[in-house]
């Protein structure tokens, strides 16, 4: 891909044809293209080369999009084995995680087989044989290319854009209960994947800023407002009792060592980060240990009132029952979260 900003091009229009003149390496010469039917041609382009030697110009223009005015407000936990899980009980994606899989194998094996190729490479350049020095040279050109290594990275990238996309668009464009916004884990912060360390040093920076643009260029295109929360401990926390137990969390299963909340953890999670939308204490870049001592603090607090709540009417004391995430106890929670805090 090759950028070319306003300077860098110039666009001439005859009877027949619209033409792209494009600055090239020698000086005072421009590359001639003739494209095909005529549209208005302004700001950055970019100039692509697919795989098959095929060119493409993409043409960016502003996109004035009106933000919806109904609808309903859900939060969204981001991985990988699962796309995504909403705080509706979804769980979007769910093929992605096994096509991870498959590649990992997949390049760990290839990864393997031309470590072997390249060990045989360097041992036969310590020979002065003709015949091994030739056999060295066929190795060198038939197994240590980078082309067809290069070619299936850019297939499998290519399906896993596919997937990305086409959750985002079958979420954002629902017709039933459509959305009108969404709550995310602050898209700066690091994602995690257990894919192996050189897969996920080269997979893992890419997935992340790719999935950060796309949520922000969809929301943007569908008119749907994003708000942004500290996602620590989001998939730890229990929701009904705020205990962040490392215990709490097996795998994708969740299950509070308190309270005995359980449940998918993605989806525990979406919970947490909805629930995180315009919370006072727990802010965008506080650290994790801020955080924890914040959700201690509540943990704290949900234990006294559920143990010295008392029954007016008959005296006897009870045990308060909640749903996760209940206003009213989640208003009870804060006053108590200040003095457990103050006493520290």
């Amino acid at each position: 891909r090759i950028d070319f900003d306003a300077s860098c091009y110039t666009v001439r229009s005859t009877e027949d044809v619209q033409l792209l003149e494009l600055m090239s390496m020698r000086p005072g010469k421009r590359i001639s293209l003739r494209l095909k039917g005529r549209s208005k041609i302004r700001g950055t382009l970019q100039l692509i080369r697919d795989t098959a030697g095929a060119y493409s110009l993409r043409v960016y223009l502003p996109q004035e999009c009106e933000k919806r005015k109904t609808g309903t407000l859900i939060g969204i936990d981001l991985g990988y084995t699962e796309m995504m899980a909403t705080s509706e009980q979804e769980l979007l994606g769910t093929d992605l995680g096994q096509y991870f899989s498959a590649i990992s194998d997949k390049r760990r094996k290839n990864s393997e087989g031309r470590n072997r190729m390249y060990s045989l490479f360097r041992n036969l350049l310590k020979k002065p044989d003709k015949d091994k020095l030739a056999k060295a040279e066929r190795i060198r050109k038939n197994n240590l290319g980078r082309k067809k290594q290069r070619a299936r990275y850019i297939r499998d990238i290519g399906v896993i854009k596919t997937i990305v996309n086409r959750e985002l668009n079958l979420l954002f464009t629902r017709k039933t209960n459509p959305i009108k916004e969404i709550v995310v884990e602050d898209l700066s912060t690091r994602m995690k994947v257990h894919f192996g360390k050189k897969w996920n040093r080269r997979l893992s920076g890419w997935m992340r800023g790719y999935l950060q643009e796309r949520i922000r260029y969809k929301a943007r295109k569908f008119g749907i407002e994003v708000n942004e929360v500290n996602p620590a401990y989001s998939s730890r926390e229990c929701p009904r009792c705020h205990c962040t137990d490392k215990e709490n969390r097996q795998g994708n299963s969740f299950k509070c060592s308190l309270c005995g909340y359980h449940g998918h953890a993605d989806l525990v999670a979406a919970l947490n980060i909805l629930g995180r939308l315009g919370d006072k204490e727990i802010r965008i870049g506080m650290p994790p240990s801020q955080v924890k001592a914040v959700l201690d603090g509540r943990y704290v607090g949900w234990k006294s009132l559920n143990h010295t709540v008392s029954d007016k009417t008959s005296g006897v004391a009870r045990v308060v029952n909640e749903s996760p995430r209940s206003a009213s106890l989640k208003s009870e929670l804060r006053s108590n979260v200040q003095v457990c805090i103050a006493s520290r």
